[in-house]
This record gives structure tokens, sequence and C-alpha cells, in this order.
């Protein structure tokens, strides 16, 4: 079932792949170490002079805009006097090209967004804006989806499922322990697939499938995309999302490539799907329209910018572009 010969290979070549290097929070150069850790991680990690932070106030980050460019690491000295939380500190790993330089996860105090909303110095943005407009470097991003991840389940999961107790956090974050009964608990992601459906008809035209979905405000068409359930594979989930939200059956899946997505803790898994039908029923709670698309109709969405009132795809930031370029690219 996963023999794609129905369509142009995308790994007919190397060439015919883009560039991954736009894709958000797909890049982080931390190493984690985290089967090393132990009690003395975080301690240890704080007094370390080269340490950095990354400081945020609930979904935002703060973001040093003193210089021609942003800046998100903080030293110590700097993110305890802009009123981080070192006692929630969370070790995110150490980074390789900067000396093995500790790398952390704080929160602000509560009143941070009031404190910094007027001032010229500092600015609050949100994950997504960052990712979105490239306003860091691609490496930092993934520190960063992996930092609002943490602290996401962090704030989220503060007691124990299985008794109710309160947990205390263990290896340097990676881990939350109940003292009560023992029980273990490691840090959610969701893992959801993202998929291009492509139909071949029988005189070689090669269509996708894109969609609008109920949630945008603008005209984008994009992937169908959703959450996997319990005890089913990516196969599965991508041939039960496709039939549910458009009506097309699917046989051949492939996977491609994988996008961390921090909304708060998700895991894009990016796939080709074969149609075997080509007629299309879209469930209303999810889809506005879902269209057949050839290449040349993709490239002109393409070529529109992102806030066109026209029809567009989405930016380069997401693996549904990724997937439709490499599409596209597959026949060239």
């Amino acid at each position: 079932m996963n023999d794609l010969s129905f369509c142009t290979d995308p790994f007919a070549s190397s060439r015919s792949l883009p560039s991954v290097a736009e894709v958000g929070f797909m890049h982080n150069r931390l190493d984690r170490d985290t089967e090393h850790r132990d009690e003395t991680s975080i301690p240890t990690m704080l007094a370390k002079p080269d340490a950095g932070f990354y400081l945020f106030h609930k979904d935002l980050l703060l973001l040093d805009a003193k210089g021609d460019a942003v800046q998100a690491i903080f030293d110590r000295e700097a993110a305890q006097s802009l009123g981080a939380d070192m006692e929630g500190a969370i070790l995110l790993g150490t980074d390789p090209e900067e000396g093995n330089a500790p790398r952390l996860a704080v929160k602000l105090s509560d009143d941070a967004e009031e404190r910094f909303e007027a001032s010229g110095d500092y600015r609050l943005e949100s994950v997504r804006t960052l990712g979105l407009h490239g306003m860091l470097p691609a490496d930092q991003l993934g520190a960063i989806a992996q930092a609002r991840g943490l602290l996401n389940w962090h704030d989220s999961h503060p007691f124990c499922s299985r008794c109710g107790s309160k947990t205390v956090v263990t290896l340097g974050g990676a881990r939350r322990d109940c003292p009560n009964c023992s029980a273990i608990h490691f840090p959610r992601t969701d893992p959801a697939v993202i998929m291009l459906i492509l139909h071949r008809d029988p005189e070689g035209i090669e269509r996708c499938l894109l969609a609008h979905h109920t949630r945008f405000s603008g005209p984008m068409y994009t992937t169908l995309a959703g959450f996997m359930e319990q005890g089913e594979t990516i196969e599965a989930a991508v041939r039960r999302e496709v039939l549910e939200e458009s009506g097309v059956d699917v046989g051949a899946v492939r996977y491609m490539a994988s996008q961390p997505w921090p909304f708060p803790s998700s895991l894009m898994i990016g796939c080709y799907g074969e149609a075997l039908s080509t007629e299309i029923t879209i469930d209303p709670s999810e889809l506005t329209d879902a269209r057949w698309f050839t290449r040349d109709e993709v490239r002109v969405l393409l070529e529109r910018d992102t806030n066109s009132d026209l029809p567009h795809t989405p930016g380069r930031f997401s693996i549904a572009s990724w997937l439709i370029r490499s599409w596209l690219n597959s026949a060239d």
C-alpha cells in the first residue's frame, strides 16, 4: 500500500526536494542529554556563567530590541533583572556551537506584559509571529518551540493523574514525578498527520487536493490534516482524516518529513497519499471548500502573497508548503 508509482516520485532526484531551511521549528542544535540528567542538573546549569535564558510570558517570548537585530537569549543577570522566575527554570540542553553553554527556559512575572508594553528596549512576541517573519535564526526557533512546549506542559500538568498529588520536576524538567504514588509523567507530544493527496487521471494529468479550512479568515488553500488516534498507524490516520473531511478514499501513503508545531505541543507528520476516488464531499464543520488543482493552478497560488485577497497557499514556514512545493518540483 506504499507504492507511489501513481504519481511522479518526489524522491526521483535530490534536487527535486526544496530546502527545509525555511520550514519553522525543524532545526534545534541543542544537546538535550536527558539520559544523563539528575536532581543537580538545573542548579548546576543555573550557576554556569555562560548560561542563556529564553524568557516567556504565557505564550509570548521576550526579545531584546535595543540593537539592529532582536535577541532572544539573556544572561542570568539580565534575566533576573527582567523578572525571571529562576525557581521554575527548565533545562533545554547545551549549545555545542557556543562551548556547550546551557540554555534554559524561564517564565516571567505576571506583570511582564504591562511592564514591557510601552518599552522601546524590549518587546513580547508570539512564537508563531517569530517563525512566520523569520525574526530569529532557524536553530533558535527549534529551541524556542521546545521551550514553549515544555513550559506549557509543566503549567498544565502540576498534579499526578493517578492519585492527584502535587508532582515535582525531575531530570531538569524532562519529567515530573509523584512523591506520593511514585508515578512518573513525561511531557506529551500530540502527533498529527498532514497530507497532500494526489491523483493521476487517465490522461496522465496529476492533481492535488487542497482545501480551505473553516478556521481561516483569508482565502488560503492548503493540505488536509488531523490528529492521530490511539492505536492508529500513520497510514490509517491519513486515510481516516481525508475520508472524514473530504469524502475521498486514499490508498498508498508515504511519509516525507515532520515538523514540530508548538501550539501547544504537536508533531506534524507530513505525507503523500494516493487518491482512489475523486468525488469530494466536505465536512462543513472542518472545511468550507476543497478542490483538485493541477500543477499549473498551484503555481499561480504559490506566486501570490500570503496576505493576498485571492486564493493562495501557506507560507514557506509550514510543512504544508514544503509538501506542495516538493510535488511541484518533482515534475521539473
